[in-house]
């Protein structure tokens, strides 16, 4: 197997990324796909592309997909306050497990929001309990690498006329994370006209529709129990995983 991985920008600012994880064979097929894909990008062409093929010397760990849910609701409020109680649930848990203020929540809450619609983070912020921020660059963020879906479950999603290729992403990046030990997830596109975005817990990959507003930016946090930063680099960034 075969780690792809495009990124690509414009002025220096990120416009678009995407992972994959192919047999040999398919390296030239997936590539051109990658390539297409950053140069017709809604949010403009990039003057830079940047593509890495690295052969995978890892074992693959094969995980099962969390449950897709949509959340229908028409406003970004609405939204907003489904979001919110998604992730005030799975929170509330952990800081009662570690003795903390659950009257404190609404504003590791409020701080996430404010990450996400600042947008131009190139990967995820991460938050712990206490609201630090942990990543080693907290302006790149960190970015979930080395992942794929089967093909098998790649035509499940597309089959479904509602979903697309940015619920296949994002259901390999949500599963991936879920099972590295994050608590939570938010995030919503850095497309500009795609204002679906998603809770993911151990619970399932929550697609809320309207979670932002059209034409906003958007951005990832993951919300974790402790600091073992350097482990949980090491998982997101390294383990080869290929959600099925």
């Amino acid at each position: 197997m075969f780690s792809l991985k495009m990124r690509a920008s414009r002025n220096g600012k990120h416009v678009s990324g995407a992972e994959r994880l192919v047999t040999e064979e398919k390296i030239e097929e997936i590539s051109s796909e990658l390539i297409k894909r950053a140069m017709g990008h809604e949010n403009g062409v990039p003057d830079f592309i940047n593509l890495k093929i690295e052969k995978v010397t890892e074992k693959i760990n094969n995980l099962k997909h969390l449950e897709i849910k949509t959340v229908h609701s028409t406003s970004k409020e609405t939204s907003r306050v489904i979001a919110r109680n998604l992730l005030k649930n799975e929170l509330e848990k952990y800081y009662l497990k570690n003795g903390k203020d659950i009257e404190k929540i609404d504003e590791l809450i409020d701080f996430a929001f404010k990450i996400i619609d600042e947008g131009n983070m190139r990967g995820a912020a991460i938050l712990d309990l206490d609201g630090n921020r942990l990543e080693t660059d907290s302006n790149r963020g960190i970015r979930v690498k080395n992942i794929d879906t089967t093909d098998e479950l790649s035509e499940k999603i597309l089959g479904n006329s509602s979903l697309s290729e940015r619920t296949v992403d994002a259901i390999a990046i949500a599963t991936k994370v879920v099972n590295c030990g994050v608590i939570s997830e938010l995030c919503t596109s850095d497309n500009f006209s795609y204002t679906t975005g998603y809770i993911a817990t151990k619970d399932g990959y929550f697609r809320i529709l309207n979670l932002k507003g059209n034409g906003e930016v958007g951005g990832r946090v993951f919300f974790v129990e402790n600091s073992k930063i350097d482990e949980l680099y090491d998982k997101l960034e390294n383990m080869p995983v290929i959600v099925y």
